[in-house]
């Protein structure tokens, strides 16, 4: 399976690492590809456990779950920052995400805001990093990065599907679905 992020790896290869917490992404861009991911797969948690400390409680796992859930998140297209600073505690990324609710396709456009911040290491995870590193890691912090928040670009209906018209999947070049040349019904529709 292509990773549903829009790169040319497997999801194995990708995103799936960030998401079972095998990797942790090194840039916010990473972040930003795992957390669509997440998205496209249903994984509520994961999502929630990337916001920055400071925008969880805003947050609830319920919620994230109910809107990824309520659409068919077809693709994703990263978006070049002009003037844009490589900061090492915080970091801009601008996005298309592309998705189909009750039978019309959507773009979602947002310059994020990330944050590289401390956090705790899960003691699930503490014993497993003690015996990698050969050293004790309790009550260990470590940084990584973190979504605040986003500036909504636009928010758009881009148009009502019919169930015999070419899904539109097949429009996007980064989309993961693999059923390609399909009418809607038969694809992203079902």
């Amino acid at each position: 399976m292509l990773c549903p992020c829009g790169s040319t790896l497997s999801f194995d290869a990708c995103c799936q690492l960030f998401i079972t917490q095998i990797q942790k992404p090194t840039t916010a861009e990473q972040l930003m590809r795992s957390r669509f991911s997440a998205y496209a797969l249903g994984n509520a948690q994961y999502i929630y456990d990337t916001y920055a400390k400071s925008s969880q409680a805003a947050q609830s796992v319920v919620d994230i779950d109910d809107w990824s859930k309520s659409c068919v998140w077809i693709a994703l297209i990263i978006h070049p920052l002009a003037n844009s600073v490589n900061n090492t505690t915080e970091d801009f990324v601008e996005f298309s995400a592309f998705y189909i609710t009750n039978n019309t396709l959507c773009e979602l456009r947002e310059k994020s805001r990330f944050i590289f911040e401390a956090t705790s290491i899960p003691e699930k995870n503490i014993i497993a990093n003690a015996e990698v590193k050969g050293k004790s890691t309790l009550n260990s912090q470590v940084k990584q990065w973190r979504y605040i928040d986003g500036d909504i670009i636009a928010h758009s209906e881009i148009t009502s599907i019919k169930r015999n018209e070419l899904c539109p999947c097949n429009h996007y070049p980064t989309a993961w679905q693999i059923n390609k040349a399909k009418k809607y019904k038969h694809c992203c529709g079902k």
